[in-house]
């Protein structure tokens, strides 16, 4: 296993002990943040963990020419959804 996948396992594990808008604060903080490389692997760690929860990620996610980008945005929780701060 690889570092990277340990780190996301070991994050998702902590996560599950954060409320919802513990994550929602955590992921707004983490887009106006400049951590770099490691940044990556905390928010897809963060997004699976909300994505558990049953909260509904469509808004922020894109499908173009085959793949799938979620966009860095913050967001706020409405209805058990994230939407996009505009």
């Amino acid at each position: 296993m690889s570092n990277s996948t340990d780190l996301k396992k070991h994050l998702q594990s902590q996560f599950y002990h954060y409320s919802t808008q513990e994550l929602v604060i955590l992921n707004n903080d983490l887009i106006q943040s400049n951590w770099g490389k490691n940044k990556t692997i905390f928010r897809t760690a963060l997004l699976s963990a909300l994505s558990k929860r049953g909260i509904d990620l469509s808004a922020i996610i894109s499908h173009e020419d085959g793949f799938t980008q979620i966009h860095r945005v913050q967001v706020k929780l409405e209805e058990n959804r994230l939407i996009p701060i505009q």
